[in-house]
């Protein structure tokens, strides 16, 4: 007959081994960061206080490396953190494109902004670079970007207003250079019957070291009832070499416009003038009529014929 042991589990000598094990593994850990280590580390690194007019456009490097040494918690503490350093410009050398910072004129902040947690022992790098850029500013002018309609019987006869004309932008010489002129995004409006007033979006250049005055343009539309009208005008023939004799039809083209009540009444033939110039006689034997004057306040001007027969008589 087989005799079966039964093992029982001591829980209170298991407990025991896990507090052991715990109070070594915190005895452990509490040598290793009480003692010193000698470590290559590494900081971000940026300038402070530039002058307005100066914004850095490259650097050689982002970051430097340093070789410290302390104790293992303040090596804790330095992986947990973010931290940069920041040079002022005044420590650097200016050579008229760059700012040049090296060991010898970057040693005491380095060592100041690491203290008290570590001992600087060396600085690994022989110089960085900042190059820069000139900021200047310029006024560019504002273009708006429209596709605006109105309904049967409105227009509008005075140009719209923009509550500013241009911007005036900040930024790297060589940037502003290859702008000549911002547009606005597109205002989309229809059937305009009244006055308007909306704020339209400038298309900025997306650009970190580019600063804009004003992003934002409002734009005002006077709108007016209006009508249609036809003038008879006479043409006059220019340029006509002496001791030619010419003859044409038609004499009088008609035009039509849009005009606003308010200056229908004011309008007249005599503020037209049309004119087909010898000079540009085509192939054809045909003129082309062109408006030579007409008032400022219409709109949709148009001839209702586009071309000037001619007979040279003998």
């Amino acid at each position: 007959m087989i005799n079966k042991k039964t093992y029982k589990i001591n829980y209170k000598t298991l407990n025991n081994f896990f507090i052991f094990l715990l109070v070594s593994l915190l005895l452990s850990s509490i040598v290793k960061l009480t003692k010193v280590y000698t470590k290559n580390i590494s900081y971000k690194i940026t300038l402070s206080e530039l002058p307005d007019n100066k914004i850095v456009s490259i650097q050689s490097a982002d970051s430097i490396n340093l070789t410290v040494s302390s104790y293992g918690f303040d090596f804790i503490k330095y992986y947990l953190s973010t931290k940069s350093i920041v040079i002022p410009f005044q420590n650097t050398i200016d050579d008229s494109k760059s700012f040049i910072l090296t060991q010898s004129n970057s040693y005491n902040e380095i060592n100041d902004f690491i203290k008290p947690e570590f001992d600087l022992i060396s600085i690994n790098f022989d110089s960085l670079i900042f190059r820069y850029d000139i900021l200047k500013s310029k006024k560019i002018p504002i273009i708006l970007n429209s596709n605006i309609s109105f309904y049967q019987g409105y227009n509008y006869f005075k140009n719209y207003k923009l509550s500013i004309d241009s911007v005036t932008v900040i930024g790297p010489e060589i940037v502003l250079d290859s702008i000549d002129f911002i547009r606005t995004f597109e205002l989309n409006l229809t059937d305009l019957r009244s006055d308007i007033s909306q704020s339209v979006m400038l298309k900025a250049l997306h650009h970190n070291d580019v600063n804009y005055s004003d992003l934002f343009v409002e734009v005002s539309i006077d709108v007016e009832k209006s009508t249609e009208s036809i003038f008879n005008i006479p043409i006059t023939i220019i340029n006509i070499p002496k001791g030619v004799n010419l003859n044409y039809y038609p004499k009088m083209i008609n035009v039509s416009f849009s005009v606003s009540l308010e200056n229908y009444q004011i309008c007249k033939p005599e503020d037209f003038k049309i004119i087909c110039d010898y000079n540009q006689i085509h192939k054809n034997g045909k003129l082309t009529p062109i408006i030579l004057t007409k008032p400022n306040y219409i709109k949709n001007l148009k001839l209702t014929n586009e071309e000037v027969q001619y007979v040279i008589l003998k």
